[in-house]
């Protein structure tokens, strides 16, 4: 082919990327395949995904945090625009990050990041506004109840499987080398509290899971963690306390929900008059669900937050994926390693025993130093939000791009790799 032949190609190749929105890259390789197949005299077939999946890559909260404090230091720290490549390989370095950059991609993305496409045509990794906003009126709120001199306590469940040991295990004497079974066993769950003072005195509750799911979080209904609430929590609380919890769906139950819209059409009469919501007993139901939608998300109230007002109390929710917020995850970090060392008959009631045996032992001081480090991990993050602000008002970002995530895994990430912009000149 001359280069008048692949001037032209060229051409068609960026009318096509341009007309369809296809990368370049991908409609320059269609048309060399293309022509390879045909002096080959093949038939040429639809491009497919083929790529094998690797095996599903589990990490912990702990490792989830540090993935969205390594692409914060980019921008924060290092001042350079972070890409897939750069992040897989310092977080290869940092925790031995054992998935390829398409596990990670897809990590980052649960996180809640994603490409945005600046105006000219390049793009930048960020935050989505909703999980930002949740870290920063987190970080409000809990400044404030301190500022007030509230106490503040953390709550947390976790999980031990039966087979939870380490390389190096306690030994009785009695077995001269363990052998850890490839079922995972039973399963222990835990739930408590805790803050600067300590453990919330009779708050710990511990049970054997159900096995039909491998979902502990299914094992503690709202029921379940509502009852623990009444009888173990609540009485045993300083008055006027702030309680921090996750998101899991247990905490997030829903005090007189609104209707939806298959609801009786009194039922939503009944809820806009409630609320004082402008409303007309003549509107037909689309209308008057069309008043509770535009209003709904302002009365949204939770039974668990319900419950502690009326004793006096307030809740908080943790962003998610924040786990550096809450110090009982270090705390329940010691009962597992403590749990892993000294397992050795790999039964329930020697998991129990080792868990309560910790629990017992740890003291107050130890709880005030992971109470001190997640303040000043939310110290920190005051900071980062500032930042990010000033960073994001630096660069035109493209608003009329939807397109954020291409429907081709692996194209996505080279493109978000080649057109990303490089460089620490970039953020100085």
């Amino acid at each position: 082919m001359n280069d008048k032949d692949m001037s032209s190609v060229t051409t068609s190749a960026q009318l096509v990327a341009t007309s369809t929105g296809i990368p370049l890259s991908t409609v320059k390789r269609v048309l060399l395949e293309g022509k390879r197949l045909l002096e080959d005299g093949s038939k040429f077939k639809s491009p497919k995904k083929t790529r094998c999946r690797e095996n599903i890559i589990i990490i912990d909260d702990f490792d989830k945090a540090v993935i969205r404090r390594t692409i914060h230091n980019f921008h924060i720290t290092d001042k350079e625009v972070p890409t897939m490549k750069r992040i897989h390989e310092k977080l290869k370095r940092e925790i031995n990050y054992p998935g390829s950059i398409w596990s990670l991609r897809k990590e980052v993305s649960l996180l809640g990041f994603k490409w945005k496409r600046t105006e000219d045509n390049r793009k930048i990794l960020m935050e989505k506004h909703e999980i930002r906003y949740l870290r920063i009126h987190f970080l409000i709120k809990i400044s404030e109840y301190r500022i007030q001199g509230r106490p503040v306590v953390y709550t947390d469940e976790t999980y031990i499987d039966t087979t939870h040991t380490s390389s190096k295990s306690y030994s009785d004497g009695s077995t001269s080398g363990l052998k850890k079974p490839i079922s995972k066993g039973n399963r222990l769950i835990i739930v408590h509290a805790g803050g600067e003072d300590g453990f919330i005195p009779n708050a710990l509750l511990m049970f054997k899971a159900n096995q039909k799911s491998g979902d502990y979080h299914d094992n503690m209904n709202a029921a379940n963690y509502t009852k623990w609430l009444q009888t173990q929590l609540i009485p045993n609380l300083k008055p006027n306390s702030v309680v921090v919890v996750d998101n899991a769906s247990y905490h997030n139950s829903l005090e007189n929900p609104a209707p939806n819209s298959n609801s009786r059409k009194q039922d939503m009469i009944d809820w806009l008059k409630y609320r004082n919501i402008d409303h007309s007993t003549s509107m037909l139901k689309p209308q008057l669900y069309q008043l509770i939608l535009q209003n709904k998300q302002r009365f949204i109230e939770y039974k668990i937050d319900t419950l502690l007002r009326e004793h006096g109390h307030s809740v908080i929710r943790l962003p998610p994926y924040h786990p550096d917020f809450n110090p009982i995850e270090n705390i329940w970090a010691m009962i597992k390693g403590y749990v892993a060392k000294k397992n050795v008959s790999m039964n329930m009631d020697t998991i129990m025993r080792l868990a309560k045996e910790k629990v017992d032992t740890i003291t107050v001081q130890e709880w005030k130093n992971v109470c001190d480090h997640a303040i000043k991990e939310e110290k920190k993050f005051h900071g980062h939000d500032a930042v990010l602000d000033d960073i994001t008002e630096r660069f035109i970002i493209n608003t009329n791009d939807t397109s954020e995530e291409s429907e081709n895994e692996d194209e996505s990430d080279k493109e978000n790799d080649e057109n990303a912009m490089s460089g620490a000149e970039e953020l100085l």
